[in-house]
């Protein structure tokens, strides 16, 4: 078995270790430690998609359509032959109302609005940055060899940040599987987002967004999107340029 196959089979299965992968994993730290991340990775996502649903929405949808349509039988029944404009709008724009709230809800829990793309995942983007907010407290270098080892998974290669990587995890974002990496700046730390844009990219819309103590920049690419967050007043258009110029893409 080589490293590669390795990633492969643990990023396919991570709950499902066989023997022959634990033997591989046994003697080095980092592959423990990567099986360790894709467990946690596999487990957000799970988390992530365990949506509640309503309790009886289906039931209570075809309830209150079945009362709509006995109601116009009973009218229909009584001599009225012919439904006036008025109740066939009133009838209708119940079905409407219907669909359109079963088809709100479904939206938005399975889509994002491409106009809207840009801006949501700036927000995710804090978002995502406040929930591991202590990880810029993290002041231990990591090797570049095993921030490449978790971006090799992505397809991309890294020569160099424009400081110490101290933070390289694996994270969903907005339902893709990218790599969060925290390097140190001269203006503090600052995050780096790198994700996938085969599916769909995150670049649509506004490039900048900020809060009142971090702003951020989106960066568009045909292979992956790259989302740098900084405190506000820190020169984003400079590292960004040399964030996005450190990234290969094998």
């Amino acid at each position: 078995m080589d490293e590669l196959e390795f990633r492969r089979r643990t990023i396919a299965q991570p709950n499902d270790i066989d023997k022959e992968l634990m033997e591989f994993a046994q003697s080095n730290p980092e592959r423990q430690s990567f099986i360790t991340e894709m467990k946690e990775f596999d487990k957000h996502l799970q988390d992530a998609l365990d949506i509640p649903v309503p309790d009886n929405l289906a039931d209570r949808i075809i309830l209150n359509t079945s009362l709509k349509e006995k109601a116009l039988q009973e009218e229909q029944a009584a001599g009225t032959n012919v439904v006036d404009a008025k109740s066939r709008f009133k009838f209708d724009r119940v079905h409407l109302a219907l669909a359109a709230s079963f088809m709100v809800a479904v939206s938005a829990f399975f889509f994002s609005s491409e106009q809207h793309i840009g801006h949501e995942a700036g927000e995710h983007a804090l978002a995502h940055v406040y929930y591991e907010i202590n990880a810029l407290d993290k002041k231990s270098p990591i090797s570049l060899q095993s921030v490449n080892d978790k971006l090799a998974v992505l397809g991309g290669h890294i020569d160099e940040l424009p400081g110490d990587i101290t933070y390289a995890m694996f994270c969903d974002f907005k339902g893709e599987r990218g790599l969060h990496l925290i390097f140190e700046s001269d203006f503090g730390p600052m995050t780096v987002f790198i994700v996938p844009s085969e599916n769909k990219s995150f670049g649509l819309g506004n490039d900048h967004f900020q809060d009142e103590r971090f702003e951020g920049q989106i960066n568009r690419g045909s292979q992956a999107d790259t989302i740098l967050v900084a405190s506000v007043g820190a020169p984003l258009d400079t590292y960004n340029e040399r964030v996005t110029s450190a990234i290969r893409w094998l």
